[in-house]
């Protein structure tokens, strides 16, 4: 038998290739695991205060890390309606924000860089939620995705599961409600989150209550969904900043209407025929302009209250004061108004 040997050139050939390919196989094995694929992107949500009271506000800011190029981002959530109340979302980028939209429990918020900016890279802040403490007990707010775009607006869609929660305290004990006819009616309110009382620990059930005030009371107690329109009044520099989303959800809901000279009148008082009239609007009761008012003092109501007030005596919302009387004129007062807005939500059940 005759064997071949290769000749030398061949064989320097063959080892060559040999030394390459195990360099090559080498270097591979020794890149670091980043450069050949890109670390997991993760999200978290840092709470302001995880034990807030209620009539408070927390802060929930969404950080991202190891990101890539992120240009713009569109967030959604899903959080405790009724203990939480949306009140705005600030982006960390500078740029174009799109307005945050609400469907009941579900909240998205996006936002973009513009022009010819570099997109960001590794733990990156994207926005920060600011809500309302509105009910006792736990609430949660979970970050459910998040779809990110780079620079070259390629996009791709996190599932993110991310989940906040916050103990909020019930502040139902008020130093000034024993004794008073109110008093179970007032430590509901304050339970049910619309209602909240002073630093000194009073509720002042006798106080007055002005226009903005029930505004925002009950846009609370109704959870109406935050309304950035900008409102109309004349005397719109008078209407407190802290008042002013409520009472455009109240006036967008046809609750809350000005006087005839197009003012709100922020700063007055509230009578008995006025808080009686928001409330049957907010439950869109009939009104049937043939039925009489019972009470006693039926010639002091208002003609555009009328209606208003025997319906909402029909349906059991209202009673007379001692005497069958209804006192329209009168300002209400605080037990009141939460006594009438606690009927209002029973009658919704």
């Amino acid at each position: 038998m005759i064997c071949r040997i290769p000749g030398k050139g061949r064989f320097y050939m063959i080892r060559k290739l040999l030394i390459i390919n195990i360099a090559l196989l080498m270097f591979v094995l020794l890149l670091p695991l980043t450069t050949l694929a890109a670390e997991t992107a993760s999200y978290s949500l840092i709470i302001s205060n995880d034990k807030p009271e209620i009539g408070k506000e927390v802060e929930v800011t969404v950080k991202g890390k190891n990101l890539q190029d992120v240009y713009a981002y569109e967030v959604n959530f899903v959080y405790d309606d009724s203990q939480l109340r949306f009140k705005a979302a600030k982006s960390a980028f500078s740029g174009f924000t799109v307005p945050a939209i609400l469907k009941k429990d579900h909240l998205q918020f996006a936002s973009t860089k513009m022009g010819n900016t570099p997109g960001e890279n590794g733990e990156v802040t994207l926005c920060t939620l600011t809500f309302e403490v509105i009910g006792g007990g736990k609430a949660s707010i979970e970050l459910t995705d998040v779809k990110l775009v780079n620079s070259k607006l390629a996009s791709v869609t996190h599932s993110a599961g991310t989940v906040a929660t916050t103990e909020i305290k019930n502040m139902t004990t008020f130093t000034d409600i024993s004794g008073h006819w109110a008093k179970e009616a007032i430590e509901k309110a304050a339970k049910l989150g619309f209602v909240n009382g002073y630093e000194d620990g009073s509720f002042r059930p006798q106080g007055l209550i002005t226009r903005s005030e029930f505004a925002v009371i009950l846009a609370r107690a109704l959870h109406l969904p935050v309304n950035d329109k900008q409102l109309t009044f004349s005397d719109l520099d008078s209407i407190p900043q802290w008042a002013s989303t409520s009472i455009s959800a109240t006036v967008k809901a046809g609750i809350v209407t000005g006087y005839e000279d197009n003012t709100f009148r922020s700063d007055q008082k509230i009578t008995r025929a006025e808080i009686t009239t928001m409330i049957v609007r907010a439950l869109g009761l009939s009104l049937d302009t043939t039925r009489n008012s019972t009470f006693a003092d039926a010639d002091d109501i208002p003609a555009w209250a009328k209606t208003y007030i025997t319906a909402a005596s029909e349906a059991k919302l209202v009673q007379g004061r001692d005497g069958n009387l209804f006192a329209p004129n009168d300002q209400a007062t605080r037990a009141e108004a939460v006594t009438l807005i606690l009927s209002m939500l029973n009658n919704k059940k």
